[in-house]
């Protein structure tokens, strides 16, 4: 994977995931992973790539940068398919908690700002950064742990700001669970995730549909994603570089 920024430290993690819907591979995503043994910052790149109906081969590139508390501080969102180029930019002002959005496109730029606590995630369309708010802070293992997290639904146009939602992110067993992926054993945390609302008890919310998470031991780094409705997101490998 080509990177398109130099970053500092040293690569601690790389690997890969496969896209299924049903028996159908529909994507992949390779990642590496640095860490800044200095600052104790991390940066995550993946790149994402799949066919649209089209046929034309759509390509997504994300760089995810976080403070030692796991908090996002730069995020880059490039999608290219074609001629067309588009890029999403966050920017953390942890002095004010509020993080500069930009929507860049070839016929010119949108920018608003976004109120943040101080705690919160960015949602990407890749995988490998997308359980990184469950290293934020201290998890309430008997309950329900709410995290804020910021989505934009803009793809190749600038439709609205984006948005925070509040989720459940909720673990299902205490203990590590024997997982089979590529032939291999592997141990895994399972938790369930699902958006809050707060208009249910918890007999309605225990029905409505989540998503099943199995994550790693190495900063949060999903092994297997996956939906009531078929779609499955499965590392293909994840290799251990850190020395330490």
């Amino acid at each position: 994977m080509e990177l398109k920024r130099k970053p500092k430290g040293e690569k601690v993690y790389r690997g890969a995931y496969n896209y299924f819907k049903g028996d159908t591979l529909y994507a992949e995503e390779e990642f590496e992973v640095y860490k800044d043994k200095k600052e104790l910052s991390m940066s995550f790149f993946s790149s994402m790539f799949s066919r649209v109906a089209t046929g034309e081969l759509l390509n997504i590139y994300v760089d995810f940068q976080v403070s030692k508390d796991f908090i996002p501080q730069k995020v880059l969102i490039e999608r290219t398919m074609g001629n067309e180029i588009v890029r999403e930019m966050y920017d953390f002002d942890k002095r004010n908690n509020i993080i500069d959005y930009f929507f860049i496109t070839k016929d010119g730029q949108e920018h608003c700002q976004i109120q943040s606590g101080p705690k919160f995630h960015i949602t990407t369309p890749t995988t490998v950064t997308s359980m990184l708010f469950s290293k934020s802070k201290k998890e309430d293992t008997s309950g329900k742990n709410f995290f804020s997290l910021i989505a934009s639904h803009n793809k190749w146009k600038f439709e609205e700001a984006p948005s925070a939602k509040t989720i459940i992110f909720q673990k299902v067993s205490i203990n590590n669970e024997n997982i089979l992926i590529e032939g291999q054993q592997v141990q895994a945390l399972q938790y369930r995730m699902l958006e809050d609302n707060q208009n249910l008890d918890e007999e309605k919310m225990e029905k409505l549909p989540n998503i099943k998470v199995f994550l790693s031991k190495h900063v949060s780094i999903p092994y297997i994603v996956k939906d009531d409705h078929g779609t499955r997101i499965q590392i293909k490998f994840l290799n251990d570089l850190d020395k330490e």
